[in-house]
């Protein structure tokens, strides 16, 4: 699994699920699976990215040979990759971060109405490369600085697609692994009130999350409600499972809110997910503040996935169910981000030195980050 980070900014994306590498010794040999390719080039002016079935003119040699001059001029063979943040995104982190901080004014008793919505779901969605699941980190700082707040992500596979809640289970999974390492009173106090409010949905989470049963010693196992659904029919399991998620979610949010999960890749979620996550954004009965972060590849959801579908029905059930919906597209860059990207890796202050270098990158990667990182990564490697 590679991941790939930029200084000081641009984003970084899991390799494995963006990508298929026709060699896994080449980075530059790339089939992506959204709008646009990478094959690795005989010479750097051979490197376009082609969207859709029309490919870009070719970089004349001309412009090859200037960007060679400058890359020399450059001393590209010094490039830094670590990251710090974004560049280029400050519209969308804006938005996150105000869903957020508009939940966690809720939770302190300051919401104006007492019928506004305490759940909100965001959906950031577009190309892969782009850096959805690093704008979705991003909530993390806020979660930081906050004294209730809890923050974790699960992510879904296109190899694992059919297998049930993997994303969710994820997600749940990191929440029990904090509540085991939270201080002795409040992993007492969640243990307890799980005995206290769960039945046999312990039991049957147990099944699908194992990091749960690490929050009960040998004496609370007894005293837990034997798992009766082994005898019911798939459909009645579905049903059970989803109903255990919303109240153990419950009881979550009364020690930790807002609860923000982070599910990476809907796109290959499966339909039971899908439908713990519609239970969980509707719970009507559920007072605490829950935040959930759908990412997806918007090129692989269409009017016939079943994404795209749920997500239909849910902008329908909006005031029904007191929840809001938000949508943050999240674009390629302009050219004058992909300068400053380019700035901080090469920590160059002034913007005129890497100006015709950005230019060439933009026009060789249309502003889609991660292009413009394996690109750079390219020049390095050829000591330019």
């Amino acid at each position: 699994m590679t991941e790939t980070k930029l200084s000081n900014g641009a984003l970084h994306e899991q390799a494995d699920n963006s990508i298929d590498c026709a060699n896994d010794h080449d980075p530059l040999s790339l089939s992506i699976r959204s709008n646009y390719s990478f094959s690795k080039p005989e010479s750097l002016a051979q490197l376009r990215p082609e969207r859709g079935s029309g490919v870009l003119p070719i970089i004349t040699k001309a412009e090859n040979r200037q960007l060679e001059k400058t890359m020399a001029e450059l001393t590209i063979n010094k490039l830094k990759f670590n990251s710090k943040g974004l560049i280029g995104r400050q519209q969308e982190i804006t938005t996150l971060k105000s869903c957020f901080r508009c939940l966690e004014t809720q939770n302190n008793g300051e919401s104006l109405h007492d019928s506004e919505a305490v759940k909100d779901l965001v959906f950031l969605h577009g190309f892969s490369g782009v850096g959805k699941s690093k704008l979705a980190k991003t909530v993390k700082e806020e979660v930081a600085a906050s004294k209730t707040a809890i923050f974790v992500e699960g992510k879904y596979d296109f190899v694992t697609m059919d297998e049930p809640f993997s994303g969710i289970v994820q997600a749940y999974g990191s929440l029990c692994n904090q509540i085991k390492d939270s201080e002795l009173g409040i992993r007492e106090a969640v243990k307890l009130s799980i005995m206290e409010n769960m039945e046999q949905e312990t039991e049957m989470l147990k099944e699908l999350i194992p990091e749960l049963g690490s929050l009960f010693n040998n004496q609370d196992i007894d005293c837990i409600s034997a798992n009766n659904s082994l005898g019911m029919s798939n459909e009645k399991r579905q049903e059970h499972w989803r109903h255990a998620f919303r109240v153990f979610t419950r009881i979550l949010g009364s020690f930790f809110h807002p609860i923000v999960i982070v599910l990476d890749d809907l796109q290959w979620a499966d339909a039971a997910s899908l439908d713990v996550l519609e239970y969980l954004i509707s719970d009507v009965q559920n007072p605490y503040p829950l935040m959930i972060i759908g990412c997806y590849r918007s090129n692989e959801v269409n009017e016939n996935s079943i994404l795209y579908n749920r997500m239909q029905d849910l902008r329908e059930k909006t005031e029904r169910f007191a929840f809001r919906i938000t949508d943050i597209e999240v674009k390629s860059c302009d050219a004058d981000a992909v300068n400053k990207m380019i700035m901080s890796m090469m920590s160059i202050d002034d913007e005129e030195k890497t100006q015709e270098l950005a230019e060439a990158c933009y026009k060789r990667t249309l502003g889609n980050p991660f292009f413009l990182i394996e690109f750079m990564k390219m020049l390095q490697s050829e000591s330019y």
